[in-house]
């Protein structure tokens, strides 16, 4: 089996997941996130620098055939993000996609949300078409995903981010080796 480590990446939380896969099958492996340290912690620089190193580390770990990241959006909605946290959020996907190139070789495959939602609706054969119906295509479709509750007994935030990055790395398996209609079972 080959395995895929897929990414969400923001400057709070990077969800990550590995999927191994064949013609026939996939199995959720595993799954987590990173906190990168906080804007209170010290500078940009040295934000992405704490944070490089840990996913230099979790990706010699994981050592994965492939790597699949969500692409940081091109266009973002009037009044919604300033110019700062656009550079934020482009140097954070990028530092991760350098990360996987320099420790292990591996440019990853970038994918955009709609890509994404487009790839689980098809595969689903039901629309999706907000974070919250992709989260509960991971839920209902990868058994081995299990959410927490935070203090206040809801879903953690977390869990959001490490269901966007299974949804990634399953595109990856749909995108690259199965858009021929192949179906495989999801263990």
């Amino acid at each position: 089996m080959r395995t895929v480590l897929g990414f969400d990446i923001s400057s709070s939380t990077i969800g990550w997941s590995v999927i191994s896969f064949n013609e026939k099958s996939v199995k959720l492996v595993e799954y987590g996130n990173i906190k990168p340290p906080s804007s209170k912690k010290g500078s940009l620089c040295f934000r992405i620098s704490d944070t490089y190193d840990v996913i230099c580390d979790l990706v010699k770990d994981k050592s994965p055939d492939f790597i699949s990241i969500e692409a940081y959006a091109n266009k973002f909605p009037a009044g919604k993000s300033t110019a700062r946290t656009i550079i934020v959020l482009s140097v954070f996907n990028e530092l991760v996609g350098m990360a996987c190139l320099k420790s292990i070789g591996v440019e990853p495959k970038r994918y955009t949300v709609s890509t994404i939602r487009s790839s689980l609706s098809k595969f689903g054969g039901k629309k999706i078409s907000s974070k919250e119906e992709a989260f509960d295509f991971v839920v209902d479709n990868f058994s081995e995903f299990k959410t927490r509750d935070n203090r206040s007994g809801n879903i953690a935030k977390e869990c959001f981010d490490e269901s966007d990055a299974i949804a990634v790395a399953f595109t990856y398996i749909l995108k690259e080796f199965l858009d021929n209609g192949q179906r495989p079972n999801l263990s």
